[in-house]
């Protein structure tokens, strides 16, 4: 138990009167006692306050750390998360689809160009959505043809689970257009799935159509070589002939791929003399020398 100083000063005269010391005496030993009371008294403050210095340290340790894990934790999800912008960006500007399917065959991921492809109602798609549940709108939109869509889509989740579903097919959809798909599976389990249209082959052009259009090309620049050649534009006069030398080149006519050899060489070398002939003598037609 704990004796309030002024206490001791009134109990300890008294005590030391009954033990027979006089009152001089006693206020040494009352001072004595009460030198040794403050000294422990600031060695147990000062034993305090070191002890709550050095708390004070390690919670300034302890939020710094915090503060530096924080940080980082920022930077971390900073870049993480311009990665992920930086990925959406280039999945939209791909013309192909894309569709990311787990190792439980649900929806991991897909593009802006997949529902179109695919044949499947943009707002029906959902992350982790079942894969079955995608195979059976496409059956009963008619993508896979005239069939049954539950049988259908017990057909196709049995090869992905069997792993025997093709890695590389393509398969015509019902307004005709023709995809194909490329199946790439992940490490962990899933797949990654590209749909790519495949583009109608142009038919190709006739001998004779061919034969025009190179014609038509020649009689559009023979004017302009004219005009340069009668202005001296020498530069002007060697490119429009080597534009007209491989139109003739393309088209098979020799004489005129010649002839325009020759006009280039003479404006490269500065004839313009020559070079005004050998202009004024070409036909608008030059199917005519062929």
């Amino acid at each position: 138990m704990r004796v309030p100083l002024m206490a001791m000063t009134a109990l300890v005269p008294a005590a030391a009167t009954a033990q027979g010391l006089d009152e001089p005496r006693a206020s040494l030993v009352l001072g004595g006692m009460l030198v040794l009371a403050a000294t422990l008294a600031g060695l147990a403050l000062a034993v305090q306050a070191r002890r709550l210095r050095r708390r004070d340290l390690q919670l300034h340790a302890r939020n710094a750390h915090l503060a530096a894990a924080n940080a980082e934790l920022r930077l971390v999800t900073e870049r993480a998360e311009a990665k992920a912008r930086l990925l959406d960006g280039v999945l939209a500007s791909l013309a192909d689809g894309i569709l990311v399917v787990d190792a439980e065959f649900r929806l991991a991921g897909w593009n802006s160009r997949f529902p179109d492809y695919a044949g499947v109602p943009r707002r029906v798609l959902r992350i982790g959505m079942p894969l079955r549940e995608v195979i059976r709108l496409q059956a009963e939109a008619g993508e896979f043809g005239m069939v049954d869509p539950e049988a259908e889509t017990e057909r196709r989740m049995r090869l992905f689970h069997e792993g025997t579903v093709p890695q590389r097919l393509q398969r015509e959809r019902p307004d005709g257009s023709r995809l194909e798909l490329r199946r790439t599976p992940l490490p962990g389990g899933g797949y990654v799935t590209l749909y790519t249209p495949i583009l109608a082959q142009p038919p190709a052009p006739q001998p004779e159509l061919m034969q025009d259009a190179f014609a038509e090309e020649w009689s559009s620049r023979i004017p302009r070589l004219t005009a340069a050649a009668a202005d001296g534009d020498a530069a002007a006069a060697r490119a429009i002939a080597h534009a007209l030398r491989g139109i003739a080149a393309n088209a098979g006519w020799k004489r005129a791929a010649e002839t325009m050899e020759g006009i280039e060489e003479a404006a490269a070398a500065g004839a313009l003399t020559q070079l005004r002939l050998m202009a004024a003598a070409l036909p608008m037609d030059a199917r005519a020398w062929n």
